[in-house]
C-alpha cells in the first residue's frame, strides 16, 4: 500500500460557502448589498435550488465524491452520473447559489477573460472559445424547450472603443475570431446607435466590435437547470455539508466532514470554485432600468478601465473595473463610483439614478486568467480525482464545460 496522500485544507471554514455577498464599503445605503437574481424566482426554480441537509443523505460509499455544487461541481456531477456512476454532491451552504455563480453578473461571453488576440497561435486555451460559443447556443434553444427552469437570452454584445489604440486592438480581435470560425464585425458609431435604439452614447465611439453570438442569462436558473438534470441522471445533492478535509487511499478517498462524519468515495472531483480562497475582490451594482428584451450586452474596450455593462431583466448589471483587496480595503467606496461614472457615461438616462444593488465578491483570480483542470492523482496517491481550477471571474460557461470533462473522465477511469 502507499502512503495516504492528505490534502488538508487551511481551516474547515475556508470551503464553506458563504451565505452572503462580501460585505463591502458602498457609497449608497439604500443598495442591497448582494445580488439581485433572487428577487423575483420562479417556485420551480426555488425547489430545484433547495438542498436536503447532509443529515438525511445515508453515508454508503459512492463513485464519485464532488465537493462544491456551483456550476462547475452540478456539471461534473450530472455527467459523472450519466456515465453510470454513483454520485454524491456536496455543498457547504443549506442550498444551491449562495457561491460564485449566483453572485455573478449574469452574461454568457465566449472563451476566458482575455482577449482571443492576446493568446499565441498554439495556446490550448483558444479551444475554450468555440467550445463555449457552443455551449452558449446550446443553451439558448434549451430555453424553447416546454417547463424549461432555464432563462437565457442571446443579445449579441458591443465592444465600445473610444481611442484609435483601442479600436485597433478591436481590429484585431474581430481577425482572430473569425480565423477561428466565431463571428465578428467591426461597426461604426453610427450602427451602435441603430442597434441600440440610440440609448447608447455614442458621439465618442471610434469604432465598435459586435459578437452575434453572446448574451445573457439568470445564473441561478442555470443552476437549478443543472441540479434538476443531475438529480434526474441519478446523483445526489446535500445541503450543509461542509468539508474539512479529503484523504487519498488505495483504492478510494475518504472525505471528511467539519462534524466527523466521513465519506468513502472511489473518486473525487474538487469544484468548490473561487471562492474559499480568494486573492481578489471583484464589484458591481445594479439599477432598475427598462431596457428592450433584445438589448445586447456592451462594454468598455479601453485598458485598464475594463468595465461591463450587462442588461439583466428589469435591471442593468454593471461590473468589472480593477480588482480590489480580498477582503475589502479603504478604496472600496472609488470603485463603486468608477463604475457608476462609466454607467453613466454609457448610458445618460442613469445620470440621476442611484443603484438598486451594490455587491462584491471575493474570489480565487488566477494570474494567467485561464481554468484547469489538475489530476489528484498525480500528487502521489493511487485514488483517481481532479480538481476544477482557475475559474475566478471567467462567467459559468468554462465552468460548465469543464465541470463535465472531469465528471466524464472520471466516471469512465472508474469504469461506471
Amino acid at each position: 500500500m502507499t502512503a495516504p496522500l492528505t490534502t488538508p485544507l487551511t481551516s474547515p471554514q475556508t470551503i464553506a460557502a458563504p451565505t452572503s455577498d462580501a460585505h463591502s464599503s458602498s457609497p449608497w445605503p439604500s443598495a442591497r448589498p448582494r445580488a439581485p437574481w433572487r428577487d423575483a424566482l420562479s417556485p420551480a426554480v426555488a425547489e430545484a435550488l433547495a438542498l436536503p441537509d447532509i443529515a438525511q443523505i445515508s453515508d454508503d460509499a459512492v463513485d464519485v465524491v464532488v465537493v462544491g455544487a456551483g456550476i462547475a461541481g452540478l456539471s461534473a456531477a450530472w455527467a459523472a452520473s450519466q456515465v453510470g456512476a454513483s454520485v454524491l454532491a456536496l455543498e457547504a451552504a443549506p442550498a444551491i447559489g449562495h457561491g460564485a455563480t449566483g453572485r455573478n453578473a449574469g452574461i454568457l461571453s465566449a472563451g476566458i477573460n482575455m482577449g482571443l488576440a492576446e493568446l499565441p497561435p498554439d495556446s490550448p486555451h483558444r479551444a475554450m472559445w468555440p467550445a463555449t460559443t457552443r455551449e452558449l447556443l446550446g443553451l439558448v434553444e434549451e430555453v424553447k424547450q416546454p417547463g424549461a427552469l432555464l432563462a437565457a437570452s442571446l443579445t449579441g454584445a458591443l465592444s465600445l472603443a473610444e481611442t484609435t489604440a483601442a479600436a485597433r486592438r478591436l481590429a484585431r480581435e474581430a481577425r482572430a475570431r473569425v480565423a477561428l470560425g466565431l463571428r465578428a464585425e467591426l461597426w461604426s458609431a453610427a450602427q451602435v446607435a441603430e442597434r441600440t435604439g440610440g440609448r447608447l452614447e455614442t458621439r465618442g465611439v471610434v469604432e465598435a466590435l459586435w459578437l452575434p453570438d453572446e448574451g445573457r442569462i439568470q445564473p441561478l436558473t442555470l443552476l437549478a437547470r443543472t441540479a434538476a438534470q443531475a438529480r434526474a441522471a441519478g446523483a445526489t445533492l446535500a445541503g450543509n455539508a461542509r468539508v474539512a478535509d479529503w484523504e487519498a487511499r488505495a483504492g478510494g478517498w475518504r472525505v471528511r466532514l467539519v462534524d466527523s462524519r466521513e465519506i468513502a468515495a472511489r473518486g473525487l472531483i474538487v469544484a468548490t470554485g473561487p471562492v474559499p480562497t480568494p486573492t481578489a475582490r471583484i464589484y458591481a451594482l445594479a439599477y432598475a432600468l427598462d431596457l428592450p428584451a433584445d438589448f445586447p450586452l456592451f462594454w468598455d474596450a479601453a485598458p485598464y478601465t475594463y468595465c461591463d455593462y450587462r442588461p439583466a431583466d428589469g435591471a442593468i448589471v454593471t461590473s468589472g473595473g480593477r480588482y480590489g483587496r480580498a477582503g475589502g480595503s479603504p478604496r472600496e467606496a472609488s470603485y463603486y463610483r468608477r463604475l457608476e461614472r462609466g454607467a453613466r457615461h454609457w448610458l445618460p438616462e442613469l445620470a440621476q439614478a442611484t443603484p438598486s444593488h451594490a455587491w462584491a465578491l471575493d474570489l480565487d483570480v488566477s494570474a494567467d486568467l485561464a481554468p484547469q483542470l489538475r489530476d489528484l492523482a498525480e500528487e502521489g496517491g493511487r485514488a483517481p480525482g481532479c480538481a476544477i481550477e482557475g475559474l475566478g471571474a471567467l462567467g459559468v460557461l468554462p465552468g460548465s464545460i469543464l465541470g463535465r470533462r472531469a465528471g466524464e473522465a472520471l466516471a469512465r477511469r472508474l469504469g461506471a
